[in-house]
Order: C-alpha cells, then sequence, then structure tokens
C-alpha cells in the first residue's frame, strides 16, 4: 500500500485555504470547510458624538452673541457721548454767538450789558430825553457765571478791567505779582525780561534776559513782538519757576494781552481790587457793594471807601467798559471752556464786531468761575463774585 494511500488518499490534493489570511483551514467531517471567523466590533455611539456637538455649537453660539452684544453696547456709548459731545459743541457755538449779538447791538452801563425784552433806540425818544441806565436785566461784564440752557455755563469780562502784560513797567502788572505771592526782589526781574521778551530789539535791559540767555539755557528765543495771549507770559526766562502751578491758576484769568492803561474798578474782579488796594475781604465787599449803587470813578470816593489814595492821574480811571471783551463759554460736565476774544467795532466799514483770539483752556471740576446765575430776565439777580 502507497504511503499516500495509507493516509486516507489526501496526499497531493490542496488544502484549502482562507479568503482572508490564504491559511489552509481543515474540512469538517462532510467534507466542506468552516465559515471564517469573523471580529466582532463594538456598537458605535454616534448619539453621544452628536449631542457633545450640539452643546459645544451652542456654547460658541452663546460667546459670539456675548461678543456682538458687548461690541453693539460698546458703540452705542460711544455713540451717545458722541452725541451728548455735539450738542455741547452746538450749546458753546448758539450761546458765544448770542452774546456776540447782543454785546454789538446794546447798550451799557458802567458795569454791565443792559438786556431789554423789547430793544429801545435812542432815535425813537423825544428830544431831550435819554435812555435810562437801566433794563429788564443786566448781564454783568465782570467774568460772573450765568447759566445757560441744557447746561451751558458763560461769562463775560470786559478785559479793560484787567491787567495788561504788554504793559509790564504799569504799576498793576508789579502789584499783581506781588499779590499772588512773587517776592518784591523777584518782581523787577519779572518786569524787566518781560519787557525784553516783547520788545523789538536784543538790546540787554539791566535785570533782562535776551536770546542769548534763553539759548543758554535751551529755551525758545522771546518773541520780539507782543504777546498774542496771555499764556505767553509763561515763555519768559524764568516765569515757570516763579509762578508755578497754583500762582498761575489765580494769575491767568486776571491778565489780558490788550493795550490796557487805566483802572476800571467797575468791571475789575474782586481779587484784583485787592492787590491794586491792599484790601480784605470786608474791604473789597465795600468796593463792590458802591459800584452796585453807582460808577466809581473819582479818587476820593475810592480812598474813603478803601482807605487807600491811588498815586495816578484821574483820567486814569474809567468810567464805562472798554471795546475788549472776553467771552468764556462751557458745559457744566466738561473740564475745559471756549475763550474768545472780540472787539466791538459799532462804526466799522465791514462788521460791528471782530474776534481777535479763540483758545481752550482746562478749568478744574465744578469750578468754571463760581456757581452761576440765572436768570438773567426779566429781573438782575444779586451779584455773584
Amino acid at each position: 500500500m502507497s504511503p499516500s494511500r495509507a493516509t486516507g488518499g489526501f496526499a497531493g490534493r490542496p488544502r484549502l485555504r482562507s479568503r482572508r489570511t490564504g491559511a489552509g483551514l481543515p474540512r469538517d467531517a462532510g467534507g466542506s470547510a468552516p465559515a471564517p471567523r469573523r471580529r466582532s466590533r463594538p456598537a458605535r455611539k454616534s448619539g453621544g458624538f452628536v449631542l457633545v456637538a450640539t452643546l459645544w455649537a451652542l456654547a460658541a453660539l452663546a460667546v459670539l452673541a456675548a461678543y456682538i452684544d458687548g461690541v453693539v453696547a460698546s458703540d452705542l456709548r460711544h455713540a451717545l457721548e458722541a452725541k451728548r459731545a455735539l450738542e455741547a459743541e452746538l450749546g458753546r457755538r448758539s450761546t458765544e454767538a448770542t452774546l456776540v449779538y447782543l454785546l454789538s447791538t446794546g447798550r451799557m452801563n458802567h458795569r454791565a450789558l443792559i438786556l431789554e425784552e423789547e430793544q429801545r433806540f435812542a432815535d425813537s425818544l423825544p428830544e431831550g430825553q435819554y435812555l435810562p441806565d437801566h433794563g429788564d436785566g443786566e448781564l454783568r461784564l465782570t467774568g460772573a457765571a450765568y447759566a445757560g440752557p441744557d447746561g451751558i455755563r458763560f461769562s463775560v469780562q470786559d478785559e479793560g478791567g484787567l491787567v495788561s502784560v504788554n504793559a509790564p513797567r504799569y504799576p498793576p502788572f508789579s502789584a499783581l505779582l506781588r499779590h499772588v505771592g512773587v517776592a518784591d526782589s523777584e518782581v523787577e526781574g519779572i518786569v524787566a525780561r518781560v519787557e525784553d521778551f516783547i520788545d523789538s530789539d536784543d538790546a540787554l535791559s539791566l535785570n533782562g534776559a535776551e536770546r542769548y540767555d534763553y539759548l543758554q539755557r535751551g529755551e525758545a528765543p522771546p518773541l520780539n513782538w507782543i504777546m498774542a495771549s496771555p499764556d505767553e507770559l509763561r515763555r519768559v526766562l524764568g516765569m515757570e519757576r516763579l509762578l508755578g502751578p497754583a500762582r498761575w491758576e489765580r494769575l491767568r484769568p486776571l491778565l489780558t494781552m490788550r493795550p490796557v492803561y487805566s483802572y476800571n474798578f467797575n468791571t475789575m474782579r474782586p481779587e484784583l481790587m485787592a492787590a491794586l488796594l491792599g484790601l480784605d475781604e470786608a474791604g473789597v465787599q465795600r468796593m463792590l457793594e458802591e459800584r452796585e449803587r453807582g460808577p466809581l470813578w473819582r479818587l476820593t470816593r475810592i480812598a474813603l471807601l478803601s482807605g487807600v489814595h491811588l498815586n495816578v492821574d484821574e483820567l486814569e480811571l474809567a468810567l464805562f467798559p472798554s471795546s475788549f471783551m472776553r467771552i468764556a463759554v462751557w458745559h457744566e460736565s466738561e473740564g475745559s471752556r471756549l475763550l474768545s476774544g472780540i472787539v466791538l467795532t459799532p462804526f466799522g466799514d465791514s462788521a460791528p464786531w471782530r474776534k481777535d483770539y479763540r483758545y481752550s483752556e482746562f478749568i478744574a471740576a465744578a469750578s468754571g468761575a463760581g456757581t452761576p446765575r440765572e436768570p438773567l430776565l426779566p429781573s438782575p439777580t444779586p451779584l455773584l463774585q
């Protein structure tokens, strides 16, 4: 018997191979190959994945919505702030235009602009009669603050009642420096340096300073021309050190660059009265009460009220406001005010007024020249200084 038959006749016949692996598989008793085994796979949890993805999408949408809401709220806030700023600016411009109109078309007494609900003119009066020195109300020309519409505040100052930075040798300039605390030993030096600052040459005066001195200190040379603003006084050599912020805040509202060579106690601020006459608070109050009753323009009357006899000519005392006016307009919620200087030119060829300067200045919170008075019409309110 051959070996092939001894083994059951399977020799030489190919063995079955798995379709998946190609390995030989034994046949079952019936002669057929067993079915290949399949590995079991876990069921996919598709529902949980969708839920997580949905939650992430909702969270992202919530963050996006919050961001959009914040952006919209911020834009809305900025828009409201811009609207308020625009309304405040329109209010300032409108108030300034109204004041310029009233100043250029109205009439004045010794201390104020006379306000009338129905304007009167001299040519409408019978011969021999004159317009009264009062009306339905007054707008004081002493820098007193008034309340305007929608939070607007304003004041008008006759610059003839201030001290000129372009007249350093005129006595009020030195008196004002001493009043704010500048030592006597420093006053003459300041006067000399201001003179050198505004004169048209480079000649050095005693105790003064010219171009060489400024360049040695690394500062801009002097103008050699009159100052166009009181703020230019701080450019004079050494002035920043001598004055400082506190003194400058007191000094600034009392200064002008106008050519003032007179004393106008009718539109002068109280602090300037105290500086020129050396008065205490009670003495200043007597002067204010007197100008309520009538004009201050006699040296004897001023000496009687103050106890000081000014060594000036009586012609240097001004009776009426000058043609130079400073208008200040600001909003109660802001920290700066707009100042404009105008010259009244009632007989001018082109207009009854001319604007000479315009600038902004910072004011401390809740200051703004004092508590505003209101209303202007129909009757004047008590004087507030």
